[in-house]
């Protein structure tokens, strides 16, 4: 072997070995760390939960099922695209998206909460304008508009 491999292999294994070392040594520390702080900490006050100003959960009483039925009754589309778990001003609801855009959020208790209809868009054509004609070069204008043909046929032959 070259003297250049054998440098590289004894770098390399020395950087492994030491590295497993630091590993080893470091997992044995740690492994006593628990034992240590689990006797110094003691408790030294109980504190009561705060109560909160969040609504309660409200027991479900519609399936998404009946909820996109009563959707379809109040925006008139039956082109359901999803039905998912929503809340509205603090509210649980469910949010029924159409392929239209339309949404609706039906409240668990069956209560239409929202209904946001999608704008229509009208795709309107624009006139095109014409392109002006282009005047043909093959022939020459007098400012009349006429064209002339050929010099031999505006002036007769003369016999000498």
């Amino acid at each position: 072997m070259r003297k250049s491999t054998i440098f590289i292999s004894a770098v390399l294994t020395t950087f492994a070995l030491v590295m497993l070392y630091n590993v080893a040594s470091a997992y044995r520390s740690n492994k006593n760390v628990p034992e240590v702080a689990a006797t110094t900490v003691e408790p030294t006050a109980t504190l009561a939960p705060e109560s909160t100003n969040e609504p309660a959960p409200t027991p479900v009483s519609l399936s998404p099922e009946e909820a996109a039925n009563l959707a379809t009754q109040v925006v008139g589309n039956s082109n359901l695209l999803s039905a998912e778990s929503s809340n509205v001003n603090g509210v649980d609801a469910y949010k029924i998206t159409f392929t239209n855009n339309d949404v609706v959020y039906v409240g668990l208790n069956g209560q239409i909460l929202s209904v946001q209809v999608a704008p229509v868009v009208v795709n309107v054509a624009l006139p095109q304008t014409q392109p002006n004609k282009k005047h043909n070069n093959n022939h020459t204008s007098n400012g009349s508009g006429a064209s002339h043909t050929s010099s031999e046929q505006n002036h007769p032959e003369h016999d000498d």
